[in-house]
């Protein structure tokens, strides 16, 4: 995509054209009733004023006394109500991102009063059925929280998992929707909302995490969406310099060594104003890093000298924004943005790394582009029509390792004169991934370097209308029209390594020496993987077309519904242009509002959804183009490294390629292969790929306290449908270079399941005008048999019907609890501001949180091949994963932290100073929050998992023993302990800034 070239072009027709309106996931509304002595009043003239809206917005109010304003950018705003011969009524109103505020006004005769000046009415967050949560970014600055986009969201209620894997309500962490400034921000691939904004520049971020509008759509979870600020007649800005230091903070109870003292400093400057008063505004935003990431080499605990540092990441961020906003007529508005964003990572460490290696020592490089343009026309008193467009590039440039073997891998002949040559050229350019303590590879870079960049791009067209429709006795109706049109695409050739080899390790874990050398192993059980691409990438393409109405009906002064349908169509080809998705399905949206004495102080709220995801990339796209193939051979050696052998990384791999091929090789006869997967050959989709979705219910309650405050309780149940399969069925094959492989089908099935319940309960109190107390609580249960998603790999299918025969035992894949179950999570906190004076103002926030422990198991393969006859597969599978525990039988601890910020502001003049220091886990607590869940199944053990109930082996226990004992599995002994520092929360860790804002 030409971005540049199409931002230039939108930038010529602001300048030429040159209030404020912005698109989908952008604005907030307002509405409201006038009454006078207890009945409706129409013709009541309404206008609004803000510094976030460029001129004046002017309304009446209609049969039965309403009115509506929809698209207003977010802001501080003033409410005039003006009658003849009545007194004025003015009102002031926060509104918030995709929000609804309302305010009511009581008209009485300007005998009586002439003007009245109040300040809104009841919290938003209880207006509507949507649970959803709003954070503006004053309140973010002043909390002792980091200021992105992804730890904003953590801070609301129904949001689990880490900030680089965010599940919200439940669903899998690549199924939310994040927009800023209405574009879509998911990265392709793994969903998560990529760093498209600076910090500086958020206004104004919203969380909604149930029961949501049919405006919404591709996703299964919620939808978060920030806006950034616009400018204004004023001219306003900032500088800001954070700086950490990570020999400051303290170290967890894993004992790692404590960091070199490396200060890293983040600047970030914004700049806003007028270009033409009340015509066109400008903003502007840069933000400049270059921080240090130091690390430490993977060792499971088994290093004598302990965890030791890796080569530190010295990692470059550069951002800028610019953003124009302009008022063509009256009624007529433009807003369009352009944000680049640049980073290098040297050295890169992809997925832990053991030893140095395995270290991308010259780095890579992310540039990202996103740009976005809306439109917002009044073309009558209730009917605004809306347009928006936007783009985002993502580009991978040299990453992985910069090694690539040139041995033509089916001409190594072993006892050739250059056998030895070959075969070490092999292992230069292979890497080993560890399964069996911590994760992490040995050996080369994962991936290749200096093959194909790839690209991750979108885009996004929306046009949609809202009109506003009075009944005398039917009441009121807003009812919002649209169509979107969302285009995701990948171009990669997804070489794994530098020599289209990998190794899974699944036996023994590294050793060390005495003086700390690393001495890697491979060992029986083993696995080396042959993974070339045989076709490249023509480019995956796919399109989501989307229609959708919503009624927001108010009728009478207790009842409010949202009635709203959906309907989105699939059209995507595969990355080698074959047609692979042309679904379609429906989503209605309905939900319901009664407000128990109709004055807004206690509301009942209900609703149903069904939410429909869009096509995974790396579900859809899995065909023959760019993707490789892969051909599994398990190892039957002897081992292979380790402690006093004197042989390294590159050593080991060497020694397993002289058995590979002196066994066969890549002959299609070689009797070590275990799996074959060729995409486009031996895969393939049946039929139309459909979406997975889940039905949705909630219910709740919500009451004001007194004028300052608020609770809302809800309660959300969702069911999953749809899921992704892959899966064999007997005498299907096909025959790929001579050898007979089982054909893999993608499809989708209901044979798994995945539920999540949810009570959630928000409040806000505002004790006085200085002293705020906030806070969520969230009690859930994520349950199921179907993950569905690997951290590092993003989207995954159900394997429960791959070789279905081998795995027909209870204990293959029971229902339990799911990996991201978290049932208890709360966040409190506290914010008071004291004056002092001359000396300014002095913030104290502080923050507590609590996070329940994450489910684990006991589980790992067991031998199936003995107890099922082959119904005519030609590479059945020799093992099949067990359950020994109950899915998510043991927890990781609990987590509870305190965090502190102390932010001093002193003006002077029109410029304000300010200093801020945040403490984060301020009692340094020292949670173990993850760990290893290793287990050795026992060689030699005739054990039949469809009739036996297997034994357990104490930890520690010799494995002749168990053996001679009939005791099938053994937990490892560092079984449910850290393996790293990261199995810890994060320790006490302090983190500076300061700058200026005029």
């Amino acid at each position: 995509m030409k971005v540049t070239q199409r931002f230039v072009f939108l930038v010529a027709v602001l300048l030429l054209v040159a209030g404020s309106a912005f698109g989908q996931g952008t604005t907030g509304s307002l509405n409201g009733t006038v009454t006078h002595e207890g009945a409706p009043l129409p013709g009541v003239t309404i206008t609004i004023s803000s510094p976030s809206l460029i001129g004046t917005r002017v309304g009446v109010s209609n049969v039965n006394g309403d009115y509506n304003f929809p698209a207003l950018p977010p802001g501080d705003y003033t409410v005039k109500f003006e009658m003849e011969g009545m007194g004025t009524v003015t009102k002031t109103i926060k509104v918030g991102l995709a929000k609804t505020e309302r305010v009511n006004a009581l008209m009485q005769l300007s005998a009586v009063a002439d003007v009245i000046t109040v300040t809104a009415a009841a919290p938003a967050v209880l207006e509507t059925t949507e649970v959803q949560s709003n954070y503006e970014a004053e309140m973010i600055e002043d909390l002792p929280i980091g200021r992105t986009v992804q730890n904003t969201v953590q801070l609301a209620p129904g949001v689990t998992g880490s900030a680089t894997a965010i599940v919200v309500s439940g669903a899998y962490a690549y199924d939310t929707l994040y927009l800023v400034n209405g574009a879509v921000t998911n990265e392709n691939v793994r969903g998560q909302t990529d760093n498209l904004y600076i910090e500086d520049a958020i206004q104004e971020t919203s969380i909604i995490t149930g029961s949501v509008s049919a405006e919404y759509g591709r996703f299964t979870g919620g939808v978060v969406s920030a806006i950034t600020k616009s400018g204004g007649n004023e001219f306003s800005g900032s500088f800001r310099d954070s700086f950490t230091n990570p020999s400051w903070d303290k170290t967890t109870d894993f004992g790692e060594p404590q960091q070199d003292s490396v200060t890293d400093e983040v600047y970030e400057a914004t700049l806003g104003g007028r270009i033409i008063r009340d015509r066109l505004w400008f903003f502007g935003a840069g933000r400049d890093a270059e921080q240090t990431f130091p690390g430490f080499f993977i060792n499971g605990g088994a290093n004598p000298l302990g965890a030791q540092p890796r080569p530190a990441t010295i990692q470059t961020d550069e951002r800028y924004e610019v953003k124009l906003t302009g008022q063509v007529t009256p009624k007529h508005s433009l807003v369009g943005s352009y944000l680049s964003y640049e980073v290098d990572q040297t050295p890169h460490c992809a997925f832990g790394c053991w030893d140095i290696n395995t270290m991308d020592i010259d780095g890579r490089q992310l540039p990202r582009e996103m740009i976005t343009a809306q439109y917002n026309g009044i073309l009558t008193s209730n009917f605004l029509i809306e347009a928006g467009y936007s783009t985002r590039d993502l580009v991978f440039e040299n990453s992985g390792g910069n090694y690539r073997s040139t041995t033509d891998p089916f001409n190594v002949v072993p006892g050739s004169a250059n056998f030895e040559s070959q075969i070490r050229d092999l292992a230069l350019g292979t890497w080993a991934y560890d399964y069996t303590v911590a994760g992490g590879a040995w050996g080369a870079p994962i991936f290749c370097g200096v093959c194909d960049p790839e690209s991750r791009e979108n885009e996004y067209y929306l046009l949609k209308g809202t009109y506003y429709l009075a009944t005398a006795g039917a009441g009121t109706h807003n009812i919002v029209a649209g169509y979107e049109n969302f285009a995701e695409s990948r171009f990669a050739n997804n070489y794994q390594s530098g020599s289209n080899f990998d190794i899974y390790v699944y036996s023994t874990p590294p050793e060390y020496e005495d003086d700390g050398t690393f001495r890697p192993i491979l060992n029986y059980g083993d696995v080396l993987r042959y993974v070339p691409i045989g076709l490249l990438s023509k480019g995956s393409d796919f399109v989501t077309e989307s229609f959708f109405i919503n009624d927001k009906w108010d009728l009478g002064s207790k009842w409010s519904f949202n009635i709203g349908f959906r309907y989105d169509a699939n059209d995507g080809q595969d990355s080698a242009g074959k047609p692979i998705s042309d679904d379609s399905n429906t989503s209605p949206r309905l939900s319901v509002i009664y407000d128990i004495n109709g004055d807004g102080r206690f509301r009942v709220n209900a609703s149903y959804s069904r939410y429909v995801s869009r096509i995974q990339e790396t579900i859809g796209g899995a065909a023959g183009g760019g993707n490789p193939s892969y051909f599994g051979y398990y190892y039957t050696g002897d081992q292979i490294g380790g402690r006093g052998t004197g042989m390294g990384s590159f050593d080991v791999i060497t020694e397993m390629f002289r058995w590979f091929y002196e066994n066969g090789g890549l002959s299609p006869d070689n009797p070590f292969l275990v799996f074959a997967v060729v995409p486009g050959a031996n895969t393939r989709f049946d039929g139309s790929l459909k979406s997975p979705n889940v039905d949705e219910f909630t219910i709740g309650f919500g009451t004001q306290i007194g004028s300052k405050g608020f609770v809302r309780f809800d309660y959300i149940d969702k069911d999953w449908q749809d899921f992704y399969s892959v899966e064999t069925s007997p005498n299907d094959q096909v025959v790929v270079a001579g050898s007979l492989l089982d054909v893999r089908t993608t499809t989708n099935n209901n044979d798994v399941e995945k539920t999540y319940q949810g009570l959630s309960v928000q409040a806000n109190y505002r004790l006085t005008d200085r002293f705020n107390i906030g806070g969520n609580y969230t009690w859930s249960e994520q349950r199921g048999n179907e993950v569905g998603e690997t951290t590092g790999g993003g989207p995954g299918s159900s394997a429960v019907n791959l070789y279905r025969e081998y795995k027909a035992y209870a204990r293959n894949n029971p229902v339990g609890f799911l990996p991201n179950d978290q049932e208890h999570k709360a966040r409190i906190w506290v914010s008071y501001d004291q004056p002092l004076g001359m000396f300014g103002n002095l913030n104290f926030s502080l923050l507590e949180r609590f996070d329940s422990g994450a489910p684990y198991s006991a589980a790992g393969n067991v031998n199936v091949s003995n107890y099922v006859t082959n119904p005519g597969y030609a590479t059945p599978p020799t093992s099949a994963f067990y359950y020994f525990s109950d899915r998510g039988e043991f927890r990781f601890e609990d987590a509870t932290a305190t965090d502190l910020a102390l932010n001093w502001e002193l003006p002077i003049k029109k410029v304000n100073i300010f200093v801020q220091g945040e403490l984060i886990n301020a009692f340094n607590e020292q949670a173990q929050v993850g760990g290893s869940s290793s287990i050795a199944v026992i060689s030699g053990v005739t054990f039949n998992p469809f009739t036996d109930t297997p034994q357990e082996c104490p930890a520690g226990t010799a494995t002749a023993t168990c053996r001679a004992n009939g005791q099938v599995w053994r937990k490892a002994t560092n079984f449910g302990q850290a393996t790293g520092a990261a199995s810890y929360q994060l320790p006490l860790t302090y983190r500076f800034s300061a700058g200026i804002r005029f």
